[in-house]
């Protein structure tokens, strides 16, 4: 399987996020594979099924955790085959726990993990495949699980912050946090809480048709998740630049930012390359990109 089979037709675009822009054609695109084999720095195997294994090789090319990962199966005589691959920024420490649905992909060997937040669904790309494959072999995949996100962005750019006072920004912290407890009360069955979150939206939505009218949208809003083209995992992000590092994918030396990026209810490391981001990333200011997003689970 090509790579750009595996995500749509789009999906070589995601090499350049993490600094590959120059991987051009399936000869150079083996040759990194090799590598990959041959020196892996994470190697998981999991047990799929009585006669195979699923193998998944992980290899960083940079400080920040950019790199690539090449998922197959192993045969009982020891014979790796190659399913599919995809390049990855390894999540922060922001870790959080999260009803997450663990959706098996129907045409390969793949999983996406579903948040239902109730007025949002935010569902991203499982990267630890051949983890999760050994639990659901196990029998012991449970329904809250650990986890942190990350993203790979290929078109985005920086929007200075807005203009708020220190009240404000603790009226929008502890909103944030009202809001995480209103979910989670109505995951219980809340039907209390599930009109009174009903209701803020109607209001939120009422202030918001009245101010567009003769304001910019990017003036009112400072974060975001919209969902983006045909592929349920690709947002149009907006949210809160916290950090910034520019590294160096050391098996091209092409340059790329590091963001953790805070929005709605989660804080995001966020991979681009540089060439294709548009201003400069502060502390801050808010980053607005097309991303694909991604993450890590774990039950521990």
């Amino acid at each position: 399987m090509t790579l750009s089979s595996f995500h749509g037709e789009d999906m070589n675009q995601y090499l350049r996020a993490v600094g590959f822009s120059k991987i051009k054609s399936m000869k150079m695109l083996e040759k990194l594979y090799r590598d990959i084999r041959r020196n892996p720095d994470h190697r998981t195997i999991s047990g799929r099924s009585l006669s195979l294994s699923g193998v998944q090789l992980d290899k960083t090319y940079g400080a920040g955790g950019i790199g690539l990962s090449i998922v197959g199966e192993m045969d009982s005589e020891g014979n790796f085959i190659q399913e599919y691959s995809f390049p990855y920024v390894t999540p922060g420490n922001y870790v959080f726990n999260e009803e997450v649905i663990i959706d098996e992909r129907s045409y390969m060997n793949a999983y996406s993990g579903v948040i239902d937040n109730i007025n949002l669904s935010v569902i991203f790309f499982v990267q630890n495949v051949a983890y999760i494959n050994g639990l659901i072999w196990n029998n012991r995949l449970p329904a809250v699980l650990r986890m942190a996100l990350s993203g790979l962005s290929t078109s985005g750019s920086v929007l200075l912050p807005l203009k708020k006072t220190q009240q404000e920004r603790e009226y929008d912290i502890n909103m944030r946090m009202q809001e995480r407890f209103t979910i989670q009360n109505v995951r219980r069955g809340d039907e209390e809480a599930l009109d009174n979150m009903l209701n803020r939206d109607l209001q939120i939505k009422d202030a918001l048709d009245q101010r567009i009218i003769s304001e910019d949208i990017l003036s009112i809003v400072d974060n975001s998740i919209i969902p983006y083209s045909t592929e349920s995992d690709v947002f149009d992000l907006i949210g809160t630049i916290l950090n910034v590092n520019e590294i160096e994918n050391t098996y091209t030396s092409e340059h790329v930012y590091l963001m953790d990026v805070e929005c709605i209810y989660y804080i995001i490391r966020i991979a681009i390359n540089k060439e294709d981001l548009m201003g400069e990333p502060l502390p801050g200011r808010r980053f607005r990109g097309i991303t694909w997003l991604q993450g890590s689970v774990c039950i521990e």
